[in-house]
Formats: C-alpha cells, sequence, structure tokens
C-alpha cells in the first residue's frame, strides 16, 4: 500500500501536477505567474515536509522534522490570496459573515417566540406552536438578510453584486437614453454604486485625430482626468493586451518587460496613475479599436480589485461601449441636422420646394439611424449574447425542450438583425457613405457557392436548381465580390421562396462587353403594376406578403442599387401570375 500511495499519490499526481503549473509558469506573466509561483512553493513546502515520513516506512530510522513545514502550505496560499487575488476569497467571507449572522438572528428570533409561546400560550400544544414559528422564521429569514447585507454595505463598504443584476439593469438603462451626457453619467454612477469607488472618468476618443475628451469626471482633477493619455502609449498598450489595466499589476509587467523604452514608459505611466490615484484603466472597444476609456479611481474601502470585479468591468465595459458609440452616432447626426436646417433656411424662394424635401428627408434619416443604430442594434447584440450564453450552457446545460425554443428564438434574432444590417444599407447609399471595393471576381466561382449553399432550402421544397454553366469558362470582371454576391443570393433566395412547383434555373452569360445573370423561376409571377414598384424600398408584390410575410420589402432596392453604384442594370419580366418571373443582372466587363 505505501508503495501504491508512494508512487501514485507523490510521483504521480503531484508529480504530475507540478509539471503542468511549471509548463503555465513559463509561458505567463504579470499576476498569474506570481499566483502559480506561490502555488508552486507552497507544494514544494508543504509535500516536501510530508514527504519526511516516507522513510520510517521503510525502516530508515530517520525522523520526520519536515512535518512542521506542512503548516506553511495554508499560510503560503492565504499570502497569495491576499497579495495577488488568487481567488476572491474576501468575497466568500463577507458573504458567509451576513448568511451567518441571518441564521443566527432567525435562531434566536425563534428560540424568542417559543419562551413568550410558553409564557403566554402554554395552553397550545407545540404540535401546532412549533410549525407556526418555523412558517414565521423562513418568512422572515430573505428580509434579515437583506437588511445585514445593506448594512454592511453601507457602514464596511462591502459591495454584494451579481453579475447577472448588475449588466440585466444597466443594459435596460442603456436603451433608454440616447444623449452621451445620459449615458455617461449612467455609466459613471452605475460602477461607482457597485464598486464603491472615489472617483472615476469617462473619456471618449475622437475619430479623426484620436484625441481624447472629458465626457464625465467625478472625483478627478480635470487635468489629471486626461494627464493619462496626453501620449499615445497607454492607448496602444491597451489595443495590443485587449484587457484592462491594473495599477497594482503594473510593477509586475514592468519587471517581465525586456525593452528598455517600453520599461521606461511603463515606470512613467506607473507613477502618473499614482500620482492622479487612479486604481484601473478600462477601455471601451469597438471591433479591437478603442473608442474611449474609464479610468477607475481606488474603492473607498481600500481593498483592490478582484477578479470577480474585473471580470465584471470588461462585460460592462463591452456594453457600454456600443451605447456610447451609438449615442455619438445619434448626436452627430442630429447635429449635421440642424446644420443642414440652418444652411437651408438661407436658401432663396425658388429652392423653397427643394428645402422642404431635404428637410423631411433629413427627418427621415434622423429618425431612421436613431431606431437602427440604437433601439435595434444594441438591444438585439445583447440577446444574441444572452441566448448564445444559454445555448452554450453558460447557466447550466439546457433540457431539449427548453433548447429548440431556444434555437427558434436565435434564429427570429439573426432575421432582425439582418434587417437591421438592410436598413443600416439602406441609409449609406442614401446617405452616400458607402463606397466599393472593387477587384477581380470570377462570377462563376461566386454563383457556384450560392447554389451550394442554398440547394438544401431547394430540396426541402422539392423544387429544381439547375446552374446552366458556361461551356468554356468566362473572363473575371471587376466588382465588389461581397455587394455582387449579396444581389445574386438574395435574388435566388426569393426565387426558391416563392416557387412551389417546378424550379429556378441560372444563366451566366457574355456579350458586347457585358455579362449578364439570368434567373428564371416557375413562381408566382407578377403584374405589371407589381413590377413597376418592385424595386423601390420597402415595396413588394401581391406573392411576397401572401407567402413570406417576415420580410420588409428591402432586398430588392438594395439590389437594385448595389448593381447600379457597378454602373449596370437590373430587371425584371413576368407573363403574369402563376407564371413565373425572370431576373436580369446586366454588369459591364472592366
Amino acid at each position: 500500500v505505501y508503495n501504491f500511495y508512494l508512487i501514485l499519490g507523490y510521483l504521480g499526481i503531484v508529480g504530475y501536477g507540478g509539471y503542468e503549473l511549471i509548463k503555465i509558469y513559463r509561458e505567463t506573466r504579470g499576476y498569474l505567474r506570481e499566483q502559480i509561483k506561490y502555488i508552486l512553493l507552497a507544494m514544494i513546502v508543504g509535500f516536501g515536509g510530508g514527504a519526511t515520513n516516507f522513510p520510517l516506512w521503510y525502516g530508515i530510522p530517520l525522523p520526520p522534522y519536515g512535518n512542521f513545514l506542512v503548516f506553511l502550505y495554508p499560510f503560503i496560499l492565504s499570502y497569495a490570496i491576499l497579495k495577488y487575488r488568487l481567488m476572491d476569497i474576501r468575497f466568500v467571507l463577507g458573504r458567509g459573515a451576513v448568511y451567518a449572522l441571518s441564521l443566527i438572528t432567525i435562531i434566536g428570533l425563534a428560540f424568542l417566540l417559543m419562551f413568550l409561546g410558553n409564557q403566554f400560550l402554554s395552553a397550545v400544544p407545540f404540535n401546532i406552536t412549533g410549525p407556526l414559528i418555523l412558517i414565521i422564521s423562513i418568512l422572515l429569514f430573505q428580509p434579515i438578510f437583506r437588511f445585514f447585507e445593506k448594512l454592511a454595505s453601507q457602514y464596511f463598504y462591502y459591495t454584494f453584486y451579481s453579475y447577472q443584476t448588475v449588466l440585466t439593469d444597466l443594459g435596460r438603462g442603456l436603451t433608454r437614453f440616447l444623449g452621451l451626457d445620459q449615458l455617461s453619467s449612467l455609466i459613471v454612477n452605475t460602477l461607482m454604486n457597485t464598486m464603491k469607488l472615489d472617483r472615476t472618468v469617462v473619456l471618449l476618443r475622437e475619430p479623426g485625430d484620436g484625441e481624447y475628451i472629458i465626457q464625465k469626471n467625478i472625483g478627478f482633477k480635470e487635468e489629471n482626468g486626461i494627464s493619462l493619455v496626453k501620449d499615445n502609449f497607454l492607448t496602444t498598450w491597451l489595443e495590443r493586451t485587449q484587457n484592462p489595466l491594473v495599477y497594482e499589476e503594473l510593477s509586475l509587467i514592468i519587471r517581465d518587460t525586456t525593452e528598455k523604452e517600453a520599461r521606461e514608459r511603463l515606470e512613467r505611466l506607473q507613477g502618473n496613475m499614482k500620482r492622479i490615484e487612479a486604481a484601473l484603466c478600462l477601455p471601451l472597444f469597438i471591433e479591437e479599436k478603442i473608442v474611449g476609456m474609464i479610468v477607475l479611481g481606488n474603492k473607498l474601502s481600500g481593498e483592490p480589485y478582484s477578479t470577480q470585479d474585473i471580470e465584471l468591468l470588461t462585460n460592462l465595459a463591452n456594453q457600454a461601449s456600443i451605447a456610447l458609440q451609438n449615442a455619438r452616432l445619434y448626436s452627430e447626426v442630429k447635429g449635421f441636422s440642424k446644420k443642414l436646417e440652418r444652411e437651408v433656411e438661407k436658401a432663396t424662394k425658388e429652392l423653397k420646394e427643394a428645402y422642404e424635401k431635404l428637410k423631411n428627408l433629413d427627418r427621415a434619416k434622423s429618425e431612421f439611424i436613431s431606431i437602427a443604430s440604437h433601439q435595434l442594434r444594441t438591444p438585439l447584440a445583447a440577446i444574441k449574447g444572452y441566448i448564445s450564453m444559454f445555448l452554450e450552457g453558460t447557466y447550466g446545460k439546457l433540457s431539449e425542450k427548453i433548447k429548440e425554443p431556444m434555437e427558434n428564438v436565435y434564429k427570429s434574432n439573426e432575421r432582425l438583425i439582418k434587417l437591421v444590417n438592410d436598413l443600416l444599407n439602406v441609409s449609406r447609399i442614401e446617405t452616400g457613405k458607402i463606397k466599393l471595393e472593387l477587384q477581380k471576381t470570377s462570377i462563376e466561382d461566386v454563383i457556384s457557392n450560392i447554389i451550394n449553399e442554398l440547394k438544401i432550402e431547394a430540396e426541402k421544397k422539392n423544387i429544381y436548381l439547375k446552374w446552366q454553366e458556361p461551356k468554356k469558362p468566362l473572363p473575371e470582371i471587376l466588382v465588389d465580390r461581397d455587394k455582387i454576391r449579396q444581389v445574386i443570393l438574395n435574388l435566388i433566395d426569393n426565387a426558391i421562396r416563392y416557387t412551389n412547383k417546378g424550379g429556378i434555373r441560372i444563366i451566366y452569360q457574355t456579350a458586347n462587353k457585358k455579362c449578364q445573370i439570368i434567373i428564371a423561376d416557375t413562381g408566382e409571377g407578377m403584374t405589371r403594376e407589381e413590377i413597376l414598384h418592385l424595386f423601390e424600398s420597402f415595396s413588394r408584390g401581391g406573392a411576397g406578403t401572401q407567402f413570406y410575410s417576415e420580410g420588409a420589402g428591402l432586398g430588392l432596392y438594395v439590389a437594385k442599387k448595389f448593381v447600379e453604384m457597378h454602373k449596370g442594370k437590373i430587371w425584371v419580366e413576368s407573363p403574369g401570375k402563376g407564371k413565373g418571373s425572370t431576373f436580369y443582372i446586366e454588369l459591364p466587363i472592366k
């Protein structure tokens, strides 16, 4: 048994664990490296001291002098917990203390009620008073727990919070406001109240020159709040690491930095953060680029930021960055609208009709962009994130009964996101902000890929999807591949959707320095009146509302604009209702 324990326990499990820790130690830097170092030290001291018992097992007269070292094991780990945030032990102890006080209070009340019952209700048997006391105790537990929790938060600056509660409340608040001032106040107040901080400042980065401006400041001097970002070093560092920067970790980062210039700049940053009493720099990212930064001060309790704090702050920053960016876009559009109105007011009477048209268009554009970019995009992104977490098992494994409806919700949400993207495409087209990225493209490859993508949908409806390939390869043409692909995909997808018998035939041919894509179906067909308005925005044929109620009538409008941007043409022909339709795309060969 001794041999088995020695080989499996010490040389096997402990040895393998130490080997894995050493591997990770060599690859990591900063706080994680220090945490692993103290775990390894505790293992060497604790298990090494315990190993002095082994000689006696084999009759070797060596006393176990190292047993006292075993007692150092918890002390080393405790030091790592307090110094390097090995675990959020303070949160566990604090929460446990509140539960313990609540439980002791409930037990005391129960004994008091039992005593009063014996004094004044002695005639009532205990099998009646006992259950009543139990029910009262159960009902009182939550109010007493909340009382002690509030007491600890108010007088000991100990924060108890739930990730889901804080993020849900913030997300709900972010959807209520469009103004930058209101949003930044909400974010700062949420941080101050949740973390119990002494100061916080929100900095936003200008899109053009990259300069920072103070959007909201509580506690910092104005010159101190902006001093961290006067040079570009902190911004570059945060974009490279994609993580918050904690003041406590800077010493370890400096120690592990080998480049002299980087070490000197980190040392200056550390000195600056100490001078202005900044404890944490929280970057705000949009597509891995910094659009702003939240600089946090120290906690009122004097405690360092825990792993739980940093995880919460990172998730909070993801929500805040999207909301602030949308608010800035809304503010820019609103400012542009006001400027346009002032300019139009100076126009002559002959331009009054044009002025009214521009004013209405500008108002519609402003309303559209504010709805699409804020009221739709932000909550849809949040819904997608939470449903993904449910489906991935973040909150526990879902039963099959629940999983299928959740997947349906996810698919519906994806359709809404597609609608928002179509709306944004319309907005960019009408404001002239969309650009072509031209490249040599094989239209044959594009069509083949789309057919492979959609053939399953055609098979589900038991209709054919035929691709009449050219007899010889046709030359590549200069187009924006993604936009032309979206046009062809939209047309073939529509053809499948509105065809119940027969099928779809796709032809690609060239003539007179132009290429032509033909998509013919045996579907519902169209009247002449429907054809006249088919390519207008928010316009749908009669078959559209009958067979596919979820569309918005934007796909063909966007397709027409994309084709026209390529100096091409798109049109449709149909003999009439129930006789199918044929769509034509004509592009110049460049």
